[in-house]
């Protein structure tokens, strides 16, 4: 090849680059689109699992780039910045991992396309340069999650959430349009007018914590991280992270404020939704459901600290690298989450050690990653002292349960009826793969952050982990939980107490809870909800009823208008 043609093709290529967010979505959505043939299914299911590698090696090579797309959206546009870039070499590897744990049960026609799709809506989270294509991302992601796991308990949950979630930022971003704000992500007029107006920041934090299982909307996500198969639990992570967590990286950082954190009330509500959640993952004898926990209290945790964050703490041109250290911190807690959600959930072989060594590798990893992200955030102790160690002690408890040695599928919730997920085929290598990148990403991060670990959070978290691995066995006569049913816990609140203040009273009475399971289960509460959970999505389904809650909210719309006009 000549030079002048050696020039050429590359002046092609460098006028590729704008395109390059566009073209991250091309492999899954032409896959999915191959799929009208149904000669070509079974290709198409051996290539499924390696449609993120092209997004993958974007996130790690692409330069910083965005697109117009006048025509589309009323002017719309996808973007690469640098948390973007970072959010999607994360979630490229979960798709992968989850892609390689599932194996040939995304060879199903039907099943692939949902997975494809889902996967075509969560990269597009990374790339929305505006928040009418992340809100059209996130549907498409959400929906599809729900399709692939509509048998699974805690899906009618998870959609009820995702419709009302929809509404809210909906609503938001009629009101941001209203006020003249526009709904771009690269300019800062957004994320600013969402931080000075406590309507707004309420719709934000409620739209986007809703799909981030913030605590208090979280009940969905630790029964389907109980009963839905191994593979689901990097999707699950992956839209907890990019459907919840990036929205309010992007709109809550501080760079977004002029003044003060918000007022300790909300500091302090997000703080007690942590204790909840730390308190019923303790309760929980299934790892996969204190699990599920952990991923809530996190969320919680995610959005206390970006909330106490100091912008003054920071000088104009470090914000921009704070949040890309944040977001990295943020990347690595979702690695080592996935890593601890492969790990194979059937009795364990001779290979016990090497996988109770991986993890402890991932918990530590995930422990590091929270003080990165106190550090990125520059977590200001002397304003927030209770908030900040009270946060980083309650996540530590957690994450001292999660070093236990896992406990056998053949020994899960003995007096609850309890929902065990399908024997998969144990993959140990995809949870070496996912902790070696956590390991790997932790050690790119420190040398891009390079901070002073402080050290009165790190000795917090330390001891909160330890107090949380010794408790783990003290609890094994306390009332087990099941994941996601608090309806359950409040309907038989009387005896649920006794038990949690006298244990002696929990072994001594075993037999007669035994012999009263049966009527308690049948006279709770949770049965009706239970039963009326199946008729209530039917209903959601009749065109009638969607019209009337059509009409509904529009009229609710026309109300919230005219206040805000008055």
């Amino acid at each position: 090849m000549s030079t002048d043609a050696f020039f050429a093709l590359w002046e092609r290529s460098q006028a590729l680059l704008p395109w390059t967010p566009a073209l991250i979505l091309l492999p899954p959505l032409l896959l999915a689109g191959l799929l009208v043939w149904p000669r070509v299914a079974a290709g198409v299911g051996v290539l499924a699992p390696w449609a993120a590698l092209p997004a993958l090696l974007a996130g790690l090579a692409a330069p910083a780039t965005e697109l117009e797309l006048p025509g589309l959206l009323l002017g719309s546009s996808l973007m690469l910045d640098p948390i973007g870039k970072s959010l999607l070499v994360i979630l490229a590897l979960l798709w992968l991992a989850a892609g390689w744990l599932a194996g040939e049960r995304i060879r199903e026609r039907g099943r692939l396309l949902l997975f494809l799709l889902a996967m075509t809506g969560s990269l597009a989270l990374t790339v929305a340069g505006d928040l009418v294509v992340f809100l059209l991302a996130s549907t498409v992601v959400g929906y599809t999650l729900y399709g692939l796991t509509a048998r699974q308990h805690g899906a009618p949950i998870l959609i009820g959430l995702l419709v009302l979630s929809d509404l809210v930022l909906f609503e938001l971003l009629l009101l941001l349009v209203k006020e003249g704000a526009g709904l771009s992500l690269s300019a800062e007029l957004p994320a600013r007018a969402i931080n000075d107006s406590a309507l707004l920041l309420a719709l934000a934090v409620l739209g986007f914590g809703a799909k981030a299982a913030l605590p208090g909307l979280h009940y969905w996500l630790p029964r389907l991280s109980s009963s839905a198969a191994e593979w689901i639990g990097p999707l699950l992570i992956s839209f907890v992270l990019g459907a919840g967590l990036l929205p309010w990286l992007r709109l809550l950082g501080p760079d977004a404020r002029t003044g003060a954190p918000l007022p300790d009330i909300a500091g302090w509500l997000v703080l007690a939704g942590i204790g909840l959640t730390a308190l019923l993952g303790l309760l929980q004898r299934t790892r996969s459901g204190c699990l599920g926990y952990t991923i809530a209290a996190l969320s919680g945790f995610t959005l206390l600290l970006l909330t106490r964050s100091e912008p003054t703490a920071m000088t104009e041109g470090a914000v921009t690298g704070a949040m890309t250290s944040a977001a990295l911190a943020s990347g690595q807690s979702a690695l080592a989450l996935a890593a601890l959600s492969a790990l194979p959930r059937r009795p364990f072989s001779p290979k016990t050690v090497f996988l109770v060594a991986l993890n402890g590798l991932a918990v530590l990893l995930l422990a590091h990653a929270l003080l990165a992200f106190g550090m990125a955030l520059e977590l200001d102790l002397e304003a927030s002292t209770a908030l900040g160690l009270s946060s980083y002690a309650l996540v530590g408890l957690l994450l001292g349960r999660l070093l236990w040695h896992p406990i056998p599928a053949d020994k899960l919730c003995q007096g609850w009826r309890a929902v065990a997920a399908p024997e998969p085929e144990a993959k140990p290598w995809v949870m070496l793969f996912l902790t070696l990148g956590t390991a790997v990403w932790a050690l790119m991060g420190t040398v891009t952050m390079s901070p002073a670990v402080d050290p009165m959070l790190a000795l917090t978290l330390i001891a909160a982990m330890a107090a949380g691995l010794l408790l783990t066995p003290l609890l094994k006569h306390a009332p087990q939980l099941p994941p996601g049913d608090l309806a359950l816990v409040l309907g038989r609140w009387p005896k649920t107490l006794a038990d949690l203040i006298g244990l002696r009273l929990a072994r001594l009475g075993a037999s007669w809870r035994d012999s009263r399971r049966s009527e308690a289960r049948r006279s709770s509460p949770y049965s009706a909800i239970v039963s009326m959970i199946p008729r209530s999505e039917t209903q959601l389904r009749r065109w009638s009823l969607a019209l009337i809650l059509l009409l509904s909210l529009m009229l609710l719309l026309g109300l919230l208008g005219g206040h805000e006009g008055h």
